[in-house]
């Protein structure tokens, strides 16, 4: 009964020792490790949108339509959506600058994002996350 209670402790001890190594080489989350720190900044965002924007641009007989939707930081909302008239004004003041060449393509789309999330950055900093386009036309 002794030899079997140590063998079982020695193959218990080994698979905690193989665990251990295997989580330290591979990425194994570790006992104890908390996952939710991720989950918990995600639920403290919220999106709201600013809504739809049609617009000519800059190179004449080309239009826009996008809208605008903003990944914020839920607890101050309220500080953005107060301002959504000058924000929605802004947006316009933005998109008319732009030409069909800079909004075309994969990277104008993507330049677009960054550039309102910064302008934004600068408005509100660290409160918006993220930009995303629900809808987006150039024609």
């Amino acid at each position: 009964m002794r030899k079997v209670l140590l063998v079982v402790l020695a193959l218990v001890v080994t698979a905690g020792v193989g665990y251990v190594a295997a989580s330290k080489v591979w990425g194994f989350p570790m006992f104890g490790d908390r996952q939710e720190t991720k989950a918990e900044d995600e639920v403290n965002l919220a999106l709201i949108s600013l809504g739809q924007f049609l617009t000519n641009l800059a190179d004449s007989g080309r239009y826009i339509k996008v809208t605008v939707d903003l990944e914020i930081d839920a607890q101050r909302s309220t500080m953005v959506t107060d301002r959504a008239s000058e924000l929605k004004t802004d947006v316009y003041a933005l998109l008319r600058a732009k030409t069909y060449a800079d909004l075309s393509g994969e990277n104008g789309l993507r330049n677009l994002q960054k550039e309102i999330r910064e302008w934004m950055d600068t408005k509100f900093p660290n409160v918006v996350k993220n930009v995303y386009f629900s809808e987006f036309v150039i024609q």
